[in-house]
């Protein structure tokens, strides 16, 4: 894959992870693209911040997360969580 396809893989992954971010409703919490291997397929996802006032850590939202972006990004075959 060149650097370009991969550029734009890591740029939608990106794009995505922008998206999701209000779905979560959890003030303050970011996530971002960490890593996007071509070769192997895995993006790794860090996720910073937390809801103050309340249980739900956003790692409860990890497979859905997941699922989300490997149904929009077929080159992606792994998620990694990280944070």
């Amino acid at each position: 894959m060149t650097s370009a396809a991969s550029d734009k893989i890591s740029a939608t992954i990106s794009a995505i992870l922008l998206e999701v971010e209000p779905l979560l409703r959890i003030e303050h919490c970011r996530l971002t693209l960490v890593e996007y291997s071509p070769d192997s397929g895995v993006a790794v996802i860090g996720i910073a911040g937390g809801c103050s006032d309340c249980e739900v850590s956003p790692a409860t939202f990890s497979p859905a997360i997941r699922a989300h972006i490997m149904r929009r990004v077929p080159q992606v075959k792994e998620v990694r969580i990280t944070g």
